[in-house]
């Protein structure tokens, strides 16, 4: 064997490794990319009751994305309610609901990131709200979401964070229609 095709052997060897490592160099970039676009619109939801000037239970979108909504149900010692009237009867309540005021919140509903929080049921500060606040450990709601790029999550009030899921499942006979 001559120099030449050992030196040519060698050549065509290192352009081989260099153009694999190049792959897979890009590979990895567009993967990183990848990761930092889903981050970058990420939503992350906190929600639970506020005492401030009466009672509200809130809803609040605190990351970096828009959350599409795909699911929300409210539970009172497991069973499903689908009103807030509802609520209060299966907690046993009988509230005059004067002065109450509702946001609707149900699926496909988009809570942009950092917007105020919602209020989902506000009751001015009176015996109603005392009321219904002596009794909301036996509430349990769930919002299933998902960010534009349909990674999904589900969070519930009874836990810290929110847990990812495949999909959001939304059940009409125990969906919250108020």
């Amino acid at each position: 064997m001559k120099v030449a095709d050992i030196t040519a052997s060698i050549v065509s060897a290192s352009a081989t490794i260099i153009a694999i490592v190049a792959l897979g160099t890009g590979v990895y970039q567009a993967k990183l990319s990848r990761d930092q676009a889903r981050a970058s619109v990420w939503p992350y939801l906190i929600q639970g009751n506020s005492n401030n000037n009466g009672y509200a239970y809130i809803v609040q979108n605190v990351g970096l994305g828009p959350a599409v909504i795909r699911a929300f149900e409210v539970r009172v010692d497991g069973k499903p309610a689908r009103t807030w009237r509802e609520v209060a009867d299966l907690m046993g309540i009988t509230l005059s609901w004067k002065g109450k005021r509702s946001t609707t919140f149900r699926a496909g509903l988009v809570l942009p990131a950092n917007a105020p929080l919602v209020e989902l049921l506000e009751l001015p500060d009176s015996g109603d709200a005392k009321l219904f606040k002596a009794h909301t450990e036996q509430i349990r709601a769930r919002i299933c979401f998902c960010s534009l790029y349909g990674d999904c999550w589900e969070n519930r009030n009874d836990g810290y964070e929110s847990e990812k899921v495949k999909a959001c499942k939304d059940d009409e006979a125990t969906r919250f229609i108020e």
